[in-house]
């Protein structure tokens, strides 16, 4: 469940040159093996910093991130006091919002989403959003300054909210200014780390003569690739079974594809796994045969890893502070 909280706080990047930073607070209730309170901050697909209500520990996931930061651990405890300062108002949050939609119990969740992207050194866009259930529920429109309705259970908050426009220029400075700038020094910091290109390393696997030969990439960057089979020179699409792309715990990726084909069409055909990615001068082609087949159980799959440093958790707490009262 925490993973699936944090693919629906990702935002995918389309253009290397963009970058987005992203900050995600989710309350929960109903739910007995999940944290009632989780935060996570992103910095493209990166994980930079990670908090719940069980630890209560402030995890920072990307160590150049942290090698840029004096005395860290005075800086990481004062966070996780900040930060757990704030999970019962957020929870009171999350209460009032199932009140308005006449919940009195079952599994709900209350996330609070902000960032904004940069790209080549510009401002790129903003954006604050409040999500009830998985749904749409409160957006900030940055150019008129209004709260956004999407639901008439949100119409309540956005009718008072609106009567105070100090508050949505107080998020549009944030946005515009600090988040930016934030986001534009983290960038600056770790440009190499963030753009860089990494080729795959890629292997031919199969656990015994009739299972399905695995072509396995990892250990490439940016995640962008594409993974095909050939039969005698000719695209194959049939009896192939592409796997989703994962996350590696050094910020590289890994994904894989699996073609069932039997032992004696291995003989009489030639089949070939082709590996296309941006770091690449030309596509890697493995042959299938035995001399390039390792016999192996397919690889375990890495954590997921993805998010930017803690210090715009004080921001996401502004918010909630804002949402309880």
């Amino acid at each position: 469940m925490i993973g699936v909280l944090i693919v629906l706080c990702s935002l995918h990047t389309g253009f290397a040159v963009t970058h987005t930073g992203k900050g995600c607070v989710t309350g929960s209730t109903g739910v007995r093996d999940l944290p009632e309170f989780v935060a996570v901050l992103m910095l493209d697909e990166e994980t930079g910093a990670y908090f719940d209500s069980k630890t209560r520990e402030l995890q920072i996931r990307l160590e150049w991130a942290l090698n840029k930061v004096n005395d860290s651990q005075k800086y990481i405890h004062y966070f996780n006091v900040l930060i757990s300062s704030a999970i019962p108002d957020l929870m009171n949050a999350l209460q009032f919002a199932m009140s308005l939609y006449g919940h009195s119990g079952g599994i709900h969740t209350l996330q609070i989403m902000l960032g904004c992207e940069v790209s080549e050194d510009r401002k790129a866009g903003e954006f604050m959003k409040f999500g009830y259930d998985a749904e749409d529920f409160i957006s900030l429109d940055i150019s008129t300054l209004a709260w956004i309705a999407h639901s008439p259970q949100a119409g309540i908050i956005c009718a008072d909210w609106n009567n105070h426009i100090e508050t949505a220029q107080f998020w549009k400075g944030i946005l515009e200014n600090e988040c930016f700038a934030l986001l534009k020094k983290l960038v600056e910091y770790d440009r190499e780390i963030l753009e860089r290109k990494v080729p795959p390393e890629v292997s031919l696997l199969r656990r015994d003569p009739s299972s399905p030969v695995t072509c396995l990439a990892t250990g490439f960057f940016p995640e962008g690739i594409v993974v095909s089979w050939q039969k005698d020179g000719e695209d194959l699409h049939e009896d192939v079974e592409l796997l989703e792309t994962l996350s590696n715990e050094d910020g590289t990726f890994q994904t894989r594809s699996r073609l069932t084909v039997s032992p004696a069409d291995v003989k009489e055909h030639n089949y070939t796994c082709v590996v296309d990615h941006s770091s690449l001068e030309k596509n890697i082609i493995k042959p299938v045969t035995e001399e390039e087949i390792k016999t192996n159980q397919d690889p375990e799959n890495s954590l997921p890893v993805g998010i930017i440093i803690a210090v715009v958790l004080a921001v996401l707490l502004v918010a909630i502070a804002a949402f309880a009262c």
